[in-house]
């Protein structure tokens, strides 16, 4: 059955990768794209609207959560990655936490062997939004 939802998912996801290879090849997120995932997040409120405190309250706390790393971290996360899981919890809702908890889980596995490995130095970046997209189309498949 047709569902507006699916498809925001998919273009949701081609997004991502758009922004995924942009990130890993230049470490920046643009605000194009994260302004296309928020309209698109938007159409999915408006089309769950008996869900809109849990689009709200989601959308809030991630912010806010996003925004106190960045702080804490000292530009360990960018602005770039507090807009986009912004704009992911507008389409995931409570599920984002699902997103976050499964992109710093493989971030971290990653990290580590690559430390592990001797190809990267602790005090190196590694970009998030690959990542974010792993576990975005993660999310999806289990949804489905």
């Amino acid at each position: 059955m047709f569902k507006i939802q699916n498809i925001i998912y998919v273009i949701t996801i081609i997004l991502l990768i758009i922004i995924a290879y942009i990130d890993f090849k230049k470490h920046i997120i643009s605000d194009k794209f994260n302004i296309a995932i928020g309209v698109l997040g938007i159409i999915n409120v408006i089309y769950d609207i008996e869900n809109l405190k849990i689009y709200l309250i989601s959308t809030c706390l991630v912010f806010i959560f996003f925004l106190i790393l960045a702080i804490t971290t000292k530009g360990g996360i960018g602005g770039g990655d507090i807009k986009l899981f912004t704009a992911l919890s507008l389409i995931f809702g409570t599920n984002i936490l699902t997103v976050i908890t499964i992109t710093f889980t493989v971030a971290t596995i990653f990290s580590m062997l690559k430390l592990f490995l001797k190809q990267m130095s602790v005090k190196e970046n590694v970009p998030l939004a690959p990542f974010v997209c792993l576990s975005v189309i993660m999310v999806v498949i289990i949804k489905l």
